[in-house]
């Protein structure tokens, strides 16, 4: 299974507005989602949630920026090669401007504008937890179509 990270930047003090990437190529190609991917060997979890923020969409940040959100599983039965193990965090504090990567088109929505029908189906299970500051750890099973959830459970930490 691959392990990988997730990241989340707000903007507004307090929360108004999420930053989300337009993915342009590769997994998940065509939805929006948070910033992060693969974990590479030698790297800590949180050494990868900050190189790949940094990669898709320019920002830097500090470990001590990042507060863990939860574990989320994904089990794609009719491609084993996508299962995951994601790590999510919520970047506290950010430095530097958005900029579009060659993988990542960063875009700024209000949190009552997500656009929960351009991300992976079960973004609208588990992201309003995140919006709400409930950490979770969940497994999601994918439909045939390796887009849509078949099952899922959530659990509050």
């Amino acid at each position: 299974m691959t392990q990988a990270t997730l990241c989340f930047v707000f903007g507004g003090n307090p929360r108004q507005r999420i930053l989300l990437g337009y993915k342009k190529r590769g997994f998940g190609q065509g939805k929006y989602d948070g910033f992060g991917g693969k974990i590479q060997q030698g790297e800590s979890v949180l050494q990868a949630a900050l190189r790949e923020l940094n990669e898709e969409a320019g920002l830097s940040a500090q470990p001590a920026d990042l507060t863990p959100f939860g574990v989320i599983k994904f089990i794609f039965p009719y491609k084993p090669a996508w299962n995951h193990m994601v790590h999510i965090f919520v970047v506290g504090e950010w430095r530097g401007t958005p900029m579009e990567s060659e993988e990542m088109r960063p875009e700024w929505f209000d949190l009552s504008e997500i656009p929960f029908t351009q991300m992976w189906d079960d973004s609208r299970y588990w992201l309003p937890d995140l919006l709400a500051g409930r950490k979770i750890e969940a497994t999601f099973i994918m439909n045939e179509d390796n887009d849509t959830v078949k099952d899922y459970n959530i659990k509050a930490l």
